[in-house]
Formats: C-alpha cells, sequence, structure tokens
C-alpha cells in the first residue's frame, strides 16, 4: 500500500477546499523535488460529501483546477455518511437558497495515512505547506528504536 493524504470537501466548495487542494498540491510537488523515493509511495485523496449533486463527472471537471495525482472518490449517501463518521469529520447542508443551491460545512483536517491504513498523522487549515512536507518526511521516516 501507499501512504495517503485524504480530504473530505465538496466540489462546489467556493474557497476553503480549493485552498486546501492547492495546499495539497504544493506538498506533492516539494516531495517530489526534495524527497522522490516519499513522492513515489504517497497518494492524495479528495472524498466528496456532496455524494448528491459531485458525480463522478463533477468531480473529474473540479478535478481539472487540481494537482493531476489526486484520486476522487464519492459514494451513495449512506457510504458517505459512514466514511465520514468513521473519521468524526463534522459535515452539515447548510440553508438552500431560492434556486436550491447550498454549502456544506465541514471540518477542515488533512488525514495522512501510513501504507497500512493507520492514521499516522492530521494537518490542520493552518499548517503551511512546508509544515506539512515536514511532518509527511517525519514520519514517512520515522524508524522505531526498540
Amino acid at each position: 500500500g501507499k501512504w495517503t493524504l485524504l480530504y473530505f470537501g465538496f466540489a462546489r466548495c467556493p474557497d476553503i477546499c480549493p485552498s486546501e487542494m492547492v495546499k495539497v498540491g504544493k506538498v506533492m510537488d516539494i516531495l517530489k523535488m526534495e524527497h522522490p523515493e516519499l513522492h513515489k509511495n504517497i497518494q492524495p485523496i479528495f472524498v466528496s460529501i456532496d455524494p448528491a449533486r459531485d458525480s463522478l463527472k463533477a468531480l473529474r471537471d473540479y478535478a481539472k483546477d487540481f494537482h493531476p495525482s489526486y484520486v476522487f472518490l464519492t459514494g451513495a449517501p449512506q457510504q458517505v455518511q459512514a466514511m465520514a463518521k468513521k473519521y468524526r469529520v463534522y459535515m452539515s447542508k447548510a440553508d438552500e437558497t431560492d434556486d436550491g443551491d447550498y454549502l456544506v460545512d465541514h471540518s477542515i483536517v488533512i488525514y495522512c495515512h501510513d501504507e497500512t491504513g493507520d492514521i499516522a498523522d492530521c494537518f490542520t487549515q493552518s499548517m503551511r505547506p512546508s509544515d506539512v512536507v515536514e511532518k509527511v518526511v517525519e514520519r514517512m521516516t520515522f524508524v522505531p528504536t526498540y
């Protein structure tokens, strides 16, 4: 397995999701330049928390604006809710506008998993790409001394 950087969001998010997605893209670019062996073993993943609107086509269109290494996932509402619950992701659909549009409030966390799928770290919105890279490299190169 690969390490992952997992982010929950939605394609119609006006600002936070795109900013976090660009940040992860910068992390991937820095890793490729400075730690190419680690870069080969990490996969960014975006999970939609708005399956009602984020079809595979919508996610394909959304993906064009972000780092090419991203994998975009969606599922049935029950699947998305179960995954969000597992990660304790806060998500709440805001009031719809007159034209039926709406936002989804949600947690802003990037989850870092090791190659076995265990959570290795979490990165908050306040962290810069360089901070995330430092932590990822630290986690991926950690050798326990027993």
